[in-house]
């Protein structure tokens, strides 16, 4: 395999951890930011929405990567192979939760969180928002658990790719 298919997968791999690392710790930065005593939780979660912008791009990217370089292998890989083909299907899984499961679920978070985070109306008091925070801690929940989802794939993944099961 010649030095186009080694560029590939370095920036495929290099992609792989930008990407996935910057979305890897999501539900932890989520869960500390709610811990925060002096408010400032949509301030965090928004420089986590940044990051985590530029960390779908890498990963979308890694997924470009690796396909060139499947293709640029001269076939000694092949999306033929198991391997790469349930690879490929995990991280498209994977983006599915991700895109259908975690960012609507951290949208409506990040609103609420934002709501919360605004002084009371003379006409109401804390008791006023006990529907809201009871929510705020099922979407926190939801989140987390696709970040479970989310982070589980990933291992199933990278398991894949450097096992190569069926090889």
């Amino acid at each position: 395999m010649g030095t186009g298919f080694k560029i590939l997968v370095l920036l495929h791999i290099l992609c792989v951890i930008g990407g996935f690392g910057a979305l890897a710790f999501n539900g932890l930065y989520m869960n500390l930011a709610q811990r925060r005593p002096s408010g400032g939780t949509s301030a965090v979660l928004e420089v986590n929405r940044m990051v985590s912008g530029l960390g779908d791009a890498l990963v979308y990217l890694a997924i470009v990567f690796g396909i060139g370089a499947v293709g640029a292998s001269h076939r000694a890989i092949s999306f033929g192979d198991a391997w790469v083909s349930a690879a490929l299907a995990v991280v498209v899984v994977d983006i599915g939760i991700l895109h259908g499961w975690i960012r609507p679920n951290q949208r409506r978070y990040s609103a609420l969180v934002s709501t919360l985070e605004k002084p009371f109306a003379a006409d109401e008091g804390p008791e006023s928002r006990t529907a809201d925070l009871v929510a705020l801690q099922q979407l926190e929940r939801r989140v987390g658990l696709g970040w479970a989802a989310f982070n589980v794939m990933v291992v199933g993944a990278v398991y894949l790719m450097v096992f190569q099961p069926g090889r």
